[in-house]
């Protein structure tokens, strides 16, 4: 099994600590925008059994910030290969909590 870590640039020094972590994965990059981290995260969803997309959305004013949290999350399950598993951390800031969603894609039967 394979794992993958993209993060933002500004949160890849939380990771620094993490050496036991980091050493186990496959892949571990950094984009220094949000379609940087989103891009290499879809290209290691279709790679790997497990992609974590960490993206800082501070920038991102709070009336759009609903629609692009869904952009990532839609097109990192259009991208993540069958039975593969993605998670998505969203980083936060004071006036927004951080979150985190799993996602497991199932393969599709025709009945």
């Amino acid at each position: 099994k394979t794992v993958a870590v993209t993060v933002s640039s500004t949160n890849a020094e939380t990771y620094l600590n993490l050496q036991n972590f980091k050493t186990e994965l496959k892949t571990f990059q950094t984009g220094d925008s949000y379609k940087d981290v989103l891009d290499k995260s879809k290209s290691n969803a279709i790679e790997h059994n497990l992609s974590i997309c960490h993206i800082d959305l501070k920038d991102v004013n709070e009336e759009k910030l609903g629609k692009r949290v869904d952009k990532v999350c839609k097109e990192m399950y259009q991208h993540t290969s069958c039975n593969g598993l993605f998670m998505v951390i969203l980083a936060g800031k004071k006036a927004v909590n951080a979150a985190a969603g799993v996602t497991i894609v199932k393969p599709k039967f025709e009945r």
